[in-house]
């Protein structure tokens, strides 16, 4: 029996040295010492940017110099200036019931690339026939059919000028023209002879034009100084003095 016993006391005895051990070190207050974890050196953002890419093709918009009828009534050819160098234009359509909507781009090579402009046409294909539906290119930029055939319309007059040439719509029409400023006054007016006192700038003062009718828009031919019709008849003998006789100088 002593034979087992004796390994039993050597047993305990190591584990009471080891926590005899254990309890002096607490006692000393010795620091535990962690592994240190490896030093290693804080990432830095070079100063430098990073180089864009390079340039690829971008979208312009073209511009139509004109409008014709197709081979058909339901195709409108729209005749542009594009770079020799680029692809087939890219058109979206839209084919409605009063107006035809039309968007033209092309892409433009990256790199720079320089190439002369060439005129083309661009066929625009449409569900329904075009009938006497105006075509309006990347949205301000409208064509109507007249008696001339198509042209470019008018921001005052539109597609479809009006009929009454004393219109609103037609002296707005004739003040672009003139560049004027300010919105003028209409002094006299027919269907064929009109009196309208400019107002071009705001340091000056009115500027008085006559216009006779000119079968698609007005035209002048005098601009009297004073009032009155006798500037007027020098200038255009057959002018309607009932529309004169009784005019005040411009002021």
């Amino acid at each position: 029996m002593w034979r087992f016993v004796k390994p039993a006391l050597w047993t305990l005895g190591v584990l009471a040295t080891a926590g005899l051990a254990f309890w002096l070190v607490l006692a000393m207050n010795i620091p535990y010492k962690s592994a240190a974890a490896p030093d290693t050196t804080p990432e830095t953002t070079s100063a430098s940017t990073t180089a864009p890419p390079p340039s690829g093709p971008t979208m312009d918009t073209a511009y139509v110099t004109d409008v014709r009828p197709g081979p058909d009534d339901r195709t409108v050819l729209l005749h542009v200036t594009l770079p020799t160098c680029v692809e087939v234009p890219e058109t979206k359509v839209a084919d409605g019931n009063d107006r035809v909507d039309v968007d033209v781009r092309f892409r433009r090579p990256g790199g720079g690339a320089d190439c002369p402009p060439a005129p083309t046409d661009v066929p625009v294909r449409l569900r329904t026939p075009i009938g006497l539906r105006p075509v309006f290119v990347n949205t301000s930029d409208s064509w109507g059919q007249g008696p001339g055939g198509w042209r470019r319309c008018d921001r005052f007059l539109s597609c479809t000028p009006p009929a009454d040439h004393c219109d609103p719509r037609w002296i707005g029409h004739l003040e672009a023209r003139a560049e004027a400023e300010f919105s003028g006054t209409t002094r006299a007016c027919d269907q064929h002879w009109l009196i309208h006192d400019l107002q071009r700038h705001s340091a000056e003062p009115p500027h008085r034009v006559v216009y006779r009718w000119a079968g698609d828009t007005w035209a002048d031919f005098a601009s009297p100084k004073g009032g009155g019709c006798g500037e007027i008849l020098a200038a255009e003998p057959k002018f309607p003095t009932a529309l004169c006789k009784d005019l005040a100088p411009p002021a």
